[in-house]
Order: C-alpha cells, then sequence, then structure tokens
C-alpha cells in the first residue's frame, strides 16, 4: 500500500486498488527474475527486497 501511494499519489485513490494489483505483477516478474525477493509467495501485503 505505502507503495501504491508513492508511485500514484496523483492518481484517484479510487484507483489504488487496481493500482496495486499492477504493481505485484511488476514485483512477481521482479522475483521470478531473481532480482527481488520476498518470503514465500509474492502477495499484496508482502515484504519485498533487493535480492
Amino acid at each position: 500500500k505505502d507503495m501504491v501511494a508513492a508511485i500514484y499519489r496523483d492518481t484517484d485513490p479510487r484507483l489504488h486498488g487496481a493500482a496495486g494489483l499492477s504493481v505485484l505483477a511488476h514485483l512477481e516478474d521482479l522475483v521470478a527474475r531473481g532480482l527481488v525477493a520476498t518470503e514465500g509467495d509474492p502477495a499484496i501485503d508482502g515484504i519485498f527486497t533487493p535480492a
């Protein structure tokens, strides 16, 4: 949620749910490519770190 609020700060907050799914999809790709790490499966409320 923090990332979405920062990235989409000029976007209507009603769209933040959809924006969050887009951010999650990008993070899932980065995890799959070994560029980002998370504990367990990537999740909307997960904690992500550089790999």
